[in-house]
């Protein structure tokens, strides 16, 4: 009965974030995206790509991986940040909580099945820009084809994901589940993304001053959620030369790996935090802070005594246009 209530949960929002606008805009986003950089005029740069040498490939890993890991930062993670973060607050705003809450559905059931479908509708998303990127790296007629075009391998974008956006889109989905969960808060949630956005585009990704201590600088690598510092420092910002980028697989360190599966973990664990605030939520003031204290005021009769609602000194009068607008523009 519990995977059953969980599973419709899933079907439902599944439905709904897939017929939403915002999924579809992201679609036609990331479809624009790889029509642009099919044409070769944006990629990874490499020393000897000049007239009749070796060309950087568009459809190699170390190309494909270097776009998709801004991307996922820049693009998705404000898409998935506003359908994470608004999933559980839309409910309370269109007044569905409390019936959703009165039937057996249990907290977890409805918190993954919220969870899961945001992550699924994001998933489909990410398979369709693979094919996105294929269709137009590979199969829409370019004349400069020769040159920039290496054999179609499915590794060569199957393996970015799995290692670079996966963990970012899970960490980034699950944060903004927890803060729209715990603040319901729209601005929260729109803020989020921006921050991570910033702080990686001005800090992390840009930041590395010749004298910065390589302990330091590797540690900015650990916690860069897309990975573009790790990827840019340890592979690009070298020259190995077009030959090399063109048909070699990106080696991953196992720090790297660990901080990877770190971030996938703190989106797992944002989202189990938010089940068991929501389940206390729903226990009532006993479960919260305070709550057992104002239960045993209650209990000992120490509690202030109610006030009349006269006491409150509440007037009526009527306003005119002016009066009203002025007593509006005051308030606010």
């Amino acid at each position: 009965m519990r995977t059953s209530r969980l599973r419709t949960v899933f079907a439902a929002e599944t439905a709904h974030h897939l017929s939403r606008p915002l999924f579809w805009s992201l679609i036609l986003v990331l479809a624009i995206f790889s029509g642009l950089f099919s044409t070769g005029n944006m990629q990874i740069s490499t020393g000897d790509a000049s007239v009749g040498g070796t060309k950087a490939w568009i459809t190699s890993e170390f190309n494909f991986a270097f776009f998709l890991t801004m991307l996922v930062a820049l693009i998705y993670g404000i898409f998935a940040s506003i359908a994470a973060g608004l999933a559980i607050p839309s409910d309370d705003e269109n007044k569905v909580g409390d019936l959703l809450h009165s039937t057996p559905l249990k907290p977890a059931e409805y918190v993954w099945g919220k969870f899961l479908a945001v992550a699924f509708a994001f998933a489909v998303a990410l398979l369709l820009h693979v094919a996105f990127t294929v269709f137009f790296y590979h199969f829409v007629p370019n004349p400069k084809a020769a040159e920039i075009r290496g054999p179609l391998d499915l590794v060569n974008y199957l393996r970015p994901v799995v290692v670079f956006a996966v963990p970012t889109l899970t960490f980034l989905l699950g944060m903004a589940f927890f803060l729209g969960e715990r603040l319901r808060r729209p601005l929260a949630v729109f803020l989020f993304p921006i921050a991570v956005l910033a702080v990686s585009a001005f800090f992390l990704w840009s930041w590395s001053p010749t004298w910065l201590d390589p302990d330091i600088n590797r540690a900015l690598m650990w916690i860069d959620p897309a990975g573009f510092r790790w990827l840019n420092e340890t592979w690009l910002k070298l020259d190995r030369g077009a030959a090399f980028y063109n048909k070699a697989r990106i080696g991953l360190d196992l720090p790297f790996v660990l901080s990877r599966f770190a971030f996938l973990g703190l989106g797992v664990l944002a989202v189990v935090l938010s089940q068991r605030h929501l389940a206390a939520r729903l226990r009532g003031p006993a479960s919260v802070p305070g709550g057992r204290l104002f239960r045993r005021r209650e209990r000992l009769g120490v509690l202030p005594a109610a006030r009349p609602l006269a006491a409150l000194g509440m007037r009526y009068r009527t306003l005119g246009l002016a009066g009203a607008t002025l007593e509006v523009a005051r308030v606010e």
